[in-house]
Order: C-alpha cells, then sequence, then structure tokens
C-alpha cells in the first residue's frame, strides 16, 4: 500500500482555513485532519457543548441530524453533526457530561458542561 502524499490533505486543510476567516470569533476546536479520512476535517469541544452548539448553528445544521451517544452506565456523553463545506465532510463532535435529572428526556444539547 502507498503512503498518501501530503495534498491529498490540502482541501481539508483549505476548509480549516476557510472557517477560521470565516467565524474568527468561534471558540477554538480540536481539529483533526487524517490520511484514514482525508476528505474529512473533524473538529472536536471538551467539556463546553456551549461551544460545539455555537458551530452547529455557524455552519446551519439542523438539531434533527445531531446525534447523541453516552456511555452505558456513566455520565459521560457526546454529540456528533456533519455537514459538507467545499467538498469537504466537517464532522463536529461535543463531549460533555449529562444532566443527572431526566437525563433521557433531555434534548442533544441539554447537558451539563
Amino acid at each position: 500500500m502507498s503512503a498518501l502524499p501530503m495534498n491529498s490533505l490540502a482541501a481539508a486543510i483549505a476548509t480549516l482555513a476557510s472557517l477560521v476567516e470565516r467565524f474568527p470569533d468561534l471558540p477554538a476546536a480540536d481539529a483533526t485532519v487524517s490520511t484514514i479520512f482525508p476528505g474529512r476535517l473533524a473538529l472536536s469541544f471538551h467539556r463546553d457543548l456551549g461551544k460545539f452548539e455555537a458551530w452547529r448553528s455557524a455552519l446551519d445544521i439542523s438539531h434533527a441530524l445531531v446525534s447523541k451517544e453516552k456511555e452505558i452506565d456513566g455520565p459521560l456523553m457526546w454529540l456528533t453533526a456533519e455537514t459538507i463545506l467545499d467538498g469537504v465532510t466537517v464532522q463536529l463532535t461535543g463531549y460533555g457530561l449529562q444532566k443527572a435529572e431526566a437525563a433521557d428526556q433531555a434534548a442533544p444539547w441539554d447537558v451539563a458542561t
């Protein structure tokens, strides 16, 4: 198997640069570009789902497209959402702790930070 050339990551890196330019005041994220998925830019947010929500809103991703997952026996939960920008999949992931009360009925963005 041959290695991908560095320029195979150019579209995802350009999309990241474009987001920095378009949304300079949004919270910074952990940004990942990988040779495993060269057409994807992953933005992760830890301990503050408000950051996830700010990006979800800015990228005009519907609440209906947000997926919520959680630990089977723990408070950790995460939200994911995706959109396509300039041919690149932008994946948002936000990590947080679920509120103790009524956690199963909570909306995906109704969590403790």
